[in-house]
């Protein structure tokens, strides 16, 4: 192999590294900036990701965190575990899992409690 050849090879093998770090870091930001929006976050969170390390940190964060909710009337973001909107006081709706399981763990309205349980 002539020195031309070893020379071509060497920046060929760089480039193609060059190539698949970049590939990386660029999916990270993009997927992240994806999982950010599907939970109402702002995606703005991906500048960190003009750092490599930066980027994997935030896309793990995107992938962990919890979803927010937004107000109907005021259109702010909010913890999803939150019964009224913190800005406008607005109550949420209750989402259609929840009525299931509160129906399902409490009692009808008009019922009576079970007896207790003699052994």
């Amino acid at each position: 192999m002539s020195d031309n050849q070893a020379g071509a090879l060497v920046v060929f093998i760089i480039l193609f590294m060059f190539l698949i770090v970049f590939s990386i870091w660029g999916s990270l930001v993009f997927f992240g900036i994806r999982a950010a929006k599907q939970k109402n976050r702002s995606p703005h969170w991906m500048w960190f990701g003009l750092h490599p390390v930066g980027a994997l940190i935030i896309f793990i964060f995107m992938k962990v965190a919890q979803p927010l909710k937004i107000c109907p009337k005021c259109a702010q973001k909010s913890n999803v575990a939150a019964v009224v909107c913190p800005f406008c006081q607005t109550p949420f709706a209750a989402a259609p899992g929840a009525a299931i399981a509160q129906g399902a763990a409490a009692a009808p309205a008009g019922a009576s409690p079970a007896p207790p349980r003699t052994s």
